[in-house]
C-alpha cells in the first residue's frame, strides 16, 4: 500500500514502524563499564553496520531518549556483540528495564576489557570517534581494536516485530 502525504514530512509514524519493520535488521547488544564508577550499561541496537576497512570502523544510531547511552558513553571501550538466533530469550530479557542484566552466565570480558555477549555470532571492542545527531537519534562512530567470531553461525535478526534466524531450521 502506498500513502501519499500532501507535504513532506507529515508521514504517520506507526505506518513508518511497520513498513520499516518488514526490512530485517540485525540485532546487537552494546555494553560498556565506566573506569570511574564501574558501573555497567548495556542496550540492545538495530542498526549496527561495518563502514569502513581501513581504518576499521563501525557505527550504530541510538535514540536521544536511550537511558543507557549517558552510560556508555562514558565507557572507554564499548563491547559490541551481534547475536545469535539462539539468543533471543536473553536480548528480550536485556530489553526489559527492570531486568538483572548482567547476570555472569552471559557475559565474558573482552582483551580491552569491554563486556561482551557469550555466545555472539561476532564481538567487537570499539573506542568512540564521533557521536552526530541525526533527526531523532544520533549517530555512533566507533574504532575497532579487537573482533573475533563465536562458535555460533546463524545470526539474530529482527523482521516484522519478531525475532528469527537466518539458516534454515
Amino acid at each position: 500500500m502506498t500513502i501519499v502525504t500532501e507535504r513532506p514530512g507529515t508521514l504517520d509514524p506507526t505506518h513508518v514502524r511497520d513498513t520499516m519493520s518488514m526490512v530485517p535488521t540485525s540485532v546487537a547488544v552494546v555494553a560498556g563499564q565506566s573506569e570511574l564508577t564501574s558501573d555497567r550499561a548495556a542496550m540492545i541496537v538495530g542498526s549496527f553496520v561495518f563502514i569502513s576497512l581501513d581504518p576499521c570502523l563501525v557505527g550504530f544510531f541510538i535514540g536521544h531518549e536511550s537511558s543507557s547511552w549517558p552510560q556508555l558513553n562514558k565507557a572507554t571501550v564499548l563491547g559490541i556483540s551481534a547475536l545469535a538466533s539462539s539468543q533471543a530469550q536473553f536480548c528480550r530479557k536485556l530489553g526489559k528495564k527492570d531486568a538483572d542484566r548482567f547476570d555472569d552466565s552471559f557475559w565474558i570480558q573482552g582483551a580491552y576489557g569491554a563486556p561482551l555477549v557469550a555466545g555472539a555470532v561476532a564481538a567487537l571492542e570499539c573506542q568512540i570517534e564521533n557521536v552526530t545527531p541525526i533527526g531523532d537519534h544520533a549517530f555512533v562512530l566507533a574504532r575497532v581494536l579487537g573482533l573475533n567470531t563465536g562458535n555460533a553461525k546463524d545470526p539474530l535478526v529482527f523482521q516484522n516485530h519478531e525475532f528469527a534466524g537466518l539458516l534454515p531450521r
